[in-house]
């Protein structure tokens, strides 16, 4: 089944409508009456901590996007729901589409206190490209959605609040998105020293280093702050950042045209991938207004 122009553009008013119901509801809650919880999951504890409000929040999706679920037939793949146990018994692979779903993505700011979590909701067909993107941020209220389909590229559009998303003037610093975890990496040094080089031979005065944010903020972050890069090496160990992290800042990235998002390989992020729900095998760089080759081939040499 192939989705026509207009049945996406339905599904991605109704992923809207469910990431600004998600979102409305992420910004009212209380964050001093939370309680948190852990589950299995990555090696990070920003994969095992989970609060009531992110399975409320999925809740709410699933409830919206019930009516295109059950029309189409789709799939849905929510990061509190998920299982590692059968991976590949998943309705992901016998779907044509799945909805990949993280209500809250960035779980430890939101616990904290501070900014850098979102919402995000993207279609993904079975072979793993991101058909539709949405982007929700309850902190600012800014909303990002992605039309990405790829037998009408003619049609690719994003919106940043309702308006076509243009990219910002170039900045003579380059910023560097990472997650916290990666600073306890023992990699860690020798990547930002390398990358500091870089970034300096490329002609920037300098860089700064954001770590504050979640996987789907800190990608979008490499969007609105040309130049910049989301920098996550492999590793051996489950985690890496999972599906519902990348998927709709992927369908973002692509069809803006002007942000680079793959593996640390070069090859497209594997959003559909058959035995894990995690990214760790293979990484994951988004880059913009910075040689993304260059990059890939620093990463490659940080991971070994």
């Amino acid at each position: 089944m192939n989705f026509s122009i207009e049945q996406l553009r339905q599904l991605l008013e109704q992923a809207t409508e469910a990431a600004l119901k998600a979102g409305k509801f992420i910004a009212g809650f209380d964050r001093t009456q939370l309680q948190v919880s852990h589950k299995a999951g990555g090696s990070s504890l920003s994969a095992q901590v989970v609060t009531q409000v992110d399975l409320d929040s999925q809740v709410l999706i699933i409830d919206t996007l019930r009516p295109g679920i059950e029309k189409y037939d789709l799939a849905v793949l929510g990061e509190e729901n998920a299982c590692e146990d059968d991976v590949s018994g998943h309705a992901r692979f016998s779907k044509s589409y799945f909805w990949c779903i993280d209500p809250l993505d960035g779980t430890l700011p939101f616990i904290e206190g501070s900014d850098g979590f979102a919402v995000s909701i993207a279609l993904v067909a079975q072979s793993g490209w991101p058909l539709l993107g949405v982007v929700y941020n309850p902190a600012t209220g800014d909303l990002y959605q992605a039309l990405n389909s790829a037998n009408a590229p003619e049609m690719k559009q994003v919106l940043k609040n309702g308006a076509p998303w243009q990219s910002k003037p170039d900045n003579s610093f380059f910023t560097l998105f990472v997650d916290r975890s990666f600073q306890s990496d023992p990699r860690y040094p020798v990547c930002i020293e390398r990358l500091d080089v870089l970034v300096r031979y490329q002609g920037f005065d300098g860089m700064k280093v954001v770590n504050t944010c979640g996987a789907v903020m800190n990608a979008i972050g490499v969007m609105e702050n040309t130049p910049a890069c989301y920098f996550k090496l492999p590793k051996p160990s489950k985690g890496g950042g999972s599906l519902w992290d990348f998927s709709a800042t992927a369908a973002i990235a692509q069809a803006c045209g002007v942000v680079s998002a793959s593996d640390v390989f070069g090859t497209p992020l594997d959003l559909n991938r058959i035995d894990s729900n995690y990214m760790n095998h293979k990484g994951a760089i988004y880059s913009t207004g910075v040689d993304h080759q260059a990059l890939l081939e620093l990463a490659q040499e940080c991971s070994q």
